[in-house]
């Protein structure tokens, strides 16, 4: 499908907050991550919100002695062009446009001060109580893309509360140094590294933790 929405894009992030986070991750260790608050802008954010996919039976249901989680794709690097998706909403078929184009690259490049190419896959979590993904680094160390974003979805997260994505310094849980839990509108993103471990701790809660998740290239 091709570009409906030209360049009509500047009602989905807040790119000057975006901006300002560029020293934040620059100077970041023991790798190299960022954590940022109300990243949407409100209007269409609450769209995103109020349509996002339900879980059913179309959802891939991750689960090894590694992981449980629920999943669902959005796009990928096999995917020619984005296509319009009449399961999604008007809003999360923007966004898929808006993840493709230009604009999106270039403003992700300049925030990290990486160069981005392509969006290597997309997809969405819908986290339910039992679910959790033990410490690793992604692709088994085989690194194909170069950042990791996860966008939150989640209202009414308390403080303490597992489920979002934790970082932390080798393959034990112990290490945690980072956990979100602020998961309405926020985003964490972190450069694919050796030493760039993460997971999610087991969630307790009878709660669906909401996410969107982009891998840029």
């Amino acid at each position: 499908m091709k570009n409906q929405y030209s360049e009509d894009f500047d009602e989905i992030l807040d790119t000057d907050k975006i901006m300002s986070y560029t020293e934040s991750f620059k100077n970041s260790k023991p790798f190299r991550h960022a954590y940022i608050q109300r990243i949407f802008k409100k209007d269409f954010y609450d769209k995103l919100y109020e349509t996002f996919p339900k879980y059913d039976n179309t959802w891939f249901v991750n689960n090894d002695y590694r992981r449980s989680a629920r999943t669902r794709s959005f796009y990928s690097k096999e995917d020619n062009e984005p296509t319009y998706d009449h399961n999604l909403s008007s809003e999360w078929n923007k966004m898929k446009q808006f993840i493709c184009s230009q604009q999106f690259l270039d403003i992700f490049s300049k925030f990290l001060g990486i160069k981005f190419s392509t969006v290597y896959e997309s997809g969405f979590f819908a986290n339910k109580k039992g679910d959790f993904q033990l410490p690793h680094i992604d692709e088994e160390g085989e690194y194909q893309f170069k950042i990791q974003c996860m966008f939150y979805f989640s209202k009414r997260w308390q403080k303490g509360d597992p489920g979002g994505t934790y970082l932390c310094k080798s393959d034990d849980e112990e290490s945690l140094f980072f956990e979100p839990y602020d998961l309405d509108n926020s985003m964490v993103c972190f450069e694919e590294t050796p030493d760039s471990w993460h997971g999610t701790r087991y969630i307790t809660k009878d709660v669906t933790r909401q996410a969107f998740s982009i891998s840029l290239k």
